[in-house]
């Protein structure tokens, strides 16, 4: 930041020398305090470019900056769902709560009647992906319901998916300035699929089974492919029923199916030498990490795994020393992916050397 002293220096170097420019004289005295006044001004105008620009906005400011300009709005968080079986004699009412052990609270979606065993739709009272847990999680009742004895999520919850991140949004407002949407074209239907949350990445394929169809493939925010409940969202958006009689948002004659991509499974092994100081399950866990963050970042940018990424992230995996012997799905080649899959990480096999 330029003081008031620099400043008025560069005015008096900037004005004739036919000027008398000693203090006590108009001229300097003028300038010196139109000085003072302009001191800090160059943070102020170096502020508003920054707010000018949208790579640096955050928050509710790139909400004002994107909207008007484009009119997408942020992809607001939603709850997770699943079906609990309840055993006992007595009635779930609905808003009744189940537990998980680590406190995840879910509430009853519906009023029903238990006999011996039933089932009970519930949703998350936490929105975003803390509501995704796996099967065998919610087996806790902290309000006594009378009658009921246990219950228990025989499959995982679903369909919870954080508030679209700041770079997200900022992506798909990029996308849709770069690649117009009109008329029902490849873009436009990318774009139907992108608002609605929870949708990470969107392959179309136009004629997909003939004159008039459309094939839409989906990863989830996560990179993993779309589960059902997301898949029928965005048919139900873009064409309900994939009937093409236009009471969604694609054009009459334009049958549209949703389906999720394929996984493909990578299996991992490899020989792990690790840090005296490290421990080995924390090792194992960060390895799982980087690797299915890793496979999350290329579904739908790449056709392959790469062999020599996979072996990168390994070694940057805190802990780790060095590496032996590292095969996937038992090669050592880049494992190739079809046009409508993304690879998931299975099953993964960690000897660890001395």
């Amino acid at each position: 930041m330029s003081t008031a002293n620099e400043i008025l220096t560069d005015l008096l170097a900037a004005m004739p020398d036919s000027y008398q420019k000693t203090v006590g004289y108009p001229t300097h005295d003028l300038l010196a305090a139109a000085a003072l006044r302009m001191e800090g001004t160059d943070e102020e105008v170096a502020a508003m470019r920054a707010a000018l620009d949208p790579e640096n906005l955050t928050g509710s400011d790139l909400d004002r900056y994107i909207f008007p300009r484009a009119g997408l709005e942020r992809r607001q968080a939603t709850f997770a769902t699943g079906v609990l079986t309840v055993t006992g004699t007595g009635t779930v009412n609905q808003g009744d709560l189940f537990e998980s052990g680590g406190g995840i609270q879910f509430a009853a979606s519906e009023t029903v009647q238990i006999t011996g065993e039933g089932q009970v739709r519930v949703t998350c009272r936490v929105d975003g992906a803390a509501g995704n847990l796996p099967a065998h999680s919610i087996t806790q009742m902290p309000v006594t319901l009378q009658g009921i004895a246990a219950c228990d999520n025989p499959e995982s919850t679903t369909g919870g998916y954080d508030e679209e991140d700041d770079a997200a949004y900022y992506a798909r407002y990029l996308l849709k300035i770069r690649t117009p949407a009109t008329s029902g074209n490849i873009y436009h239907y990318q774009s139907w699929a992108l608002e609605v949350s929870g949708v990470g990445a969107v392959q179309v394929f136009p004629l997909a089974r003939g004159p008039g169809t459309v094939d839409i493939v989906l990863i989830d925010s996560t990179g993993q492919p779309a589960p059902p409940d997301l898949v029928q969202q965005v048919q139900d958006y873009i064409d309900p029923g994939g009937t093409g009689e236009g009471y969604g948002q694609a054009p009459i004659g334009a049958q549209c199916l949703v389906e999720a991509a394929t996984g493909t499974e990578i299996a991992l092994s490899a020989l792990v030498f690790k840090l005296d100081t490290a421990d080995e399950e924390n090792v194992t866990a960060g390895i799982k990490a980087a690797v299915g963050a890793y496979l999350a970042e290329i579904a739908f940018r790449q056709d392959y795994v790469s062999f020599a990424r996979i072996t990168e992230r390994i070694l940057a995996v805190e802990g780790v020393r060095d590496l032996e012997s590292l095969t996937l799905n038992g090669g050592t080649d880049n494992v190739h992916l079809d046009e409508r899959a993304c690879a998931v990480l299975g099953e993964v096999n960690l000897a660890y050397g001395i």
